[in-house]
C-alpha cells in the first residue's frame, strides 16, 4: 500500500502535540466546543470494500445505502461517487497529481489544491464555496472544523475501526451546510492510501 505517502495514515498521538491554527488544542490551550450531542450526529459507514474503499458502499441508519464508490476496471483511472440513482456526484481522476470534482460544488481541480496539506503536514485545509475548513487528527480520528473561528465547532469525524470499516460522522450543521458529498469524497481520498498530493 501507499500509506507511507498519506500523512493521515501515519499520524499517532505523539504527532498531535503540534498546534493547528484555527482548531482546538489537544492540550486545552484554546477553547474547544465539546463533542456534538449524539442526537445531532448522522453516521455513515463505508463498507463492503472490494478490495479497498475505492470500491465500496456507503450506508447510513439501518444499513440503508446512500452512495456507491466505484473504480470501474474498464476505466481504472477514475473513481466515482454515485448516488442511489446511479448518478455521479463526485469524480476523482487518478493522475500523477490527482484531480477531483463535485457536481454543484466545484469543477475539476487538483486534490492537492482542494485538500491542501499544511507546510508542517499537521492538517489539511479544504475549501468549499470559498469557506475554509480544517481536517486535523485527534486521537484515532480525523476531524473537520471551520477555519478561523475562536471556538471551532466539530462538524465531521472520520474513523477507521479495528475491523477495517470506515465511519463518517456528520453533525446536522454540516449536513445543512451542504457538506455531505464533500465529506464523503474527502473520506475516500483521506482513507484510500494513494498519493493525493
Amino acid at each position: 500500500m501507499y500509506s507511507h505517502i498519506n500523512p493521515y495514515a501515519t499520524w499517532t498521538n505523539t504527532s498531535l502535540k503540534r498546534a493547528v491554527p484555527g482548531t482546538p488544542s489537544v492540550h486545552g490551550a484554546l477553547p474547544f466546543a465539546g463533542d456534538p450531542n449524539a442526537s445531532n450526529v448522522v453516521t455513515f459507514y463505508f463498507t463492503a470494500f472490494n478490495p479497498t474503499i475505492l470500491n465500496c458502499t456507503v450506508v447510513g441508519r439501518n444499513t440503508h445505502p446512500y452512495f456507491r464508490i466505484t473504480t470501474d476496471p474498464s476505466m481504472p483511472g477514475y473513481t466515482a461517487v454515485k448516488n442511489l440513482d446511479g448518478k455521479i456526484v463526485a469524480l476523482v481522476e487518478w493522475k500523477d497529481r490527482p484531480l477531483a470534482e463535485i457536481r454543484n460544488a466545484f469543477s475539476k481541480k487538483r486534490v492537492s489544491d482542494w485538500l491542501a496539506l499544511s507546510p508542517d503536514a499537521s492538517h489539511r485545509v479544504m475549501k468549499v464555496d470559498s469557506q475554509p475548513y480544517i481536517w486535523a487528527p485527534k486521537n484515532r480520528t480525523i476531524c473537520l472544523y471551520p477555519a478561523g473561528t475562536p471556538t471551532p465547532e466539530l462538524l465531521a469525524r472520520i474513523l477507521r475501526r479495528d475491523d477495517g470499516i470506515v465511519s463518517l460522522e456528520l453533525t446536522s450543521t454540516a449536513v445543512a451546510s451542504g457538506l455531505l458529498e464533500t465529506c464523503v469524497l474527502a473520506t475516500v481520498l483521506l482513507q484510500c492510501g494513494r498519493r493525493i498530493d
